[in-house]
């Protein structure tokens, strides 16, 4: 087993990340109050003590870890959702170490950084907590896929990724690879193992999605495939798993991509068909294609980062997010218009564009995105409370509205608001799923609506299956709202809660109650409370 010293250092280490990050980047998980709880030296090194002492011992069962949450967020199509992990803090600092500890070897085992072939989390830990080197990310990797298309030798280029990379990725063949090296720790390799077979339900396959330590092993997983494509000189660069093979003709490019299906389909890894093109980028097509693919790149940094007016360390982390974030073609944020967007925009008509959304009996995103552009760039903010309706032929716009509202809904008359609000709460009665619930609390949570009513009625019809994080959401809404009677009546559901909801519980109590009143229930509940994060806020 490795020395205890260095357990140590990397539980410090992955404390300081998930101070610095958060234990997901995840959009729908709210920053969870207990990660800050970590800046507290004495309880960071509490924490720390444990989980030393637990990993020293090698056994799963003294990690005391818990089950997984889940929530279904949408990808990129009506169809297409990524299951995203809802981890405890604890579960994530523990995970983490784990992987810190074999980051450094999976590092050495990976193509050299300078040969500019992989761009996606490339270890480099930092003082302030960052985990990864800055200079390779996604922006790295689209000037990479740039610069090689306009060399005069490369004619096509392969565009692919995997089918549902985190949770199709095979547990024991991770372990077999980090067993082949030797500098690792085979006891180490084995408590991963178990850890993550335990998160599958000894399924053989998935990684906590949102995870930085699923990102190292992530990246494990694909060593040998990446030396195999540089043994057979294909040229190719690649950010996690979006794939870009150039090639000096059709043949050599089919070629190609059939050798790296090969070798994908030994480590049980399968493409997504859909999204594998082969696209010409030959002489007399790549001006075009480098304008455009310039002018994507370019929007796509002035869609997420104003440069000018952030700190470069702001800027950085904001940067981090941007190359992350699982909203691909469905967004979730509204970014204001440039003046030449609202131009154009202001010649289309409004009712027009409503009127067939309404009539059609589906919609195309383009559409919606369209029709949202166009009601904010002419200020007709009155029709946006026509969308709640027309938003139940593409619901994955929900977070993509709910944004638009926060934004802009204080702008809105009083009736408007109302209709809306009506719309949406008939939506919590229906079998809607988690994710867009969770949106709809923040809009009722925010500002705009100021709705403590209908969230604590939604609170008091919570269903037990209703979701793994929605309860969490709806108690976090409540928070500076509820009267002292309100506060009771919530305080009667701590027995019934899960722990995320239970810590979330106790800190609108911390925050309602005077301190007679809360210390005898904090007595009650710590004689048989385990969670290490409640202990602490009863100490507090």
């Amino acid at each position: 087993m490795v020395k205890k010293d260095i357990v140590k250092k990397y539980c410090r280490m992955a404390i300081k990340n998930i101070l610095y990050e958060g234990i997901t980047d995840v959009d729908l998980f709210n920053r969870p109050f207990e990660v800050d709880m970590l800046s507290d030296v004495n309880f960071a090194n509490e924490i720390c003590s444990k989980i030393v002492q637990a990993i020293m011992t090698g056994k799963l069962s003294e990690l005391k870890l818990h089950k997984l949450g889940h929530v279904l967020i949408p990808k990129k199509s009506l169809s297409d959702y990524r299951k995203c992990a809802l981890t405890e803090v604890y579960d994530e600092i523990v995970f983490l170490t784990l992987a810190l500890i074999v980051a450094n070897e999976i590092e050495r085992l990976r193509i050299n950084k300078s040969k500019q072939r992989v761009f996606s989390y490339r270890f480099m830990p930092q003082d302030n907590g960052r985990l990864f080197d800055a200079k390779y990310n996604y922006t790295a990797f689209r000037d990479e896929v740039l610069r090689k298309s306009e060399l005069s030798k490369n004619k096509v280029m392969v565009e692919c990724d995997f089918s549902n990379f985190y949770d199709r990725l095979n547990i024991h063949r991770v372990e077999s690879i980090l067993l082949s090296s030797d500098s690792i720790d085979k006891d180490i390799v084995h408590l991963i193992n178990q850890v993550l077979l335990f998160w599958a339900n000894r399924d053989s396959y998935g990684l906590p999605v949102g995870s930085n330590a699923s990102r190292i092993l992530a990246e494990a997983s694909l060593v040998e495939v990446d030396n195999y494509l540089i043994s057979k000189k294909i040229d190719y660069c690649r950010f996690v798993d979006d794939y870009r093979i150039f090639a000096k003709d059709a043949y050599t490019a089919h070629s190609h991509l059939a050798i790296l299906v090969h070798c994908l389909s030994r480590e049980g890894i399968c493409l997504n068909i859909q999204k594998t093109r082969i696209k010409d980028i030959s002489d007399k097509n790549k001006k075009e294609k480098t304008d455009k693919s310039r002018e994507t790149k370019n929007v796509m940094i002035q869609k997420n980062v104003d440069k000018s007016s952030e700190k470069e360390e702001d800027f950085q982390k904001e940067r981090g997010k941007i190359i992350r974030g699982y909203s691909g073609l469905i967004p979730t944020k509204f970014r204001e218009l440039s003046e030449k967007q609202k131009q154009k925009l202001s010649q289309s008509d409004i009712d027009e564009l409503i009127i067939k959304a309404q009539s059609s009996l589906l919609i195309e995103p383009e559409e919606i995105t369209d029709l949202i552009k166009t009601i904010v760039a002419q200020e007709k903010y009155e029709k946006l409370a026509k969308l709640p309706t027309i938003l139940k032929k593409f619901p994955q716009f929900i977070p993509y509205y709910v944004d638009v509202m926060i934004k802009t809904g204080e702008k809105m008359v009083a009736k408007d608001k109302e209709n809306i609000r009506k719309d949406f709460e008939k939506w919590f009665i229906e079998d809607t799923p988690e994710y867009i619930q969770v949106y709809l609390v923040r809009l009722f949570a925010s500002p705009i609506f100021a709705d403590k009513e209908t969230l604590l009625n939604l609170f008091r019809n919570l269903k037990r299956n209703s979701g793994d994080y929605i309860g969490r959401a709806l108690l976090e809404a409540l928070g500076g709202k509820l009267t002292r009677g309100e506060l009771l009546e919530i305080r009667e559901y701590f027995y019934r809660a899960d722990n995320w909801e239970r810590r979330q519980i106790i800190k609108l109590i911390d925050e309602g109650f005077s301190e007679g009143e809360k210390r005898p229930f904090y007595k009650d509940i710590g004689i048989y409370s385990d969670d290490l994060w409640l202990k602490f806020m009863f100490k507090k």
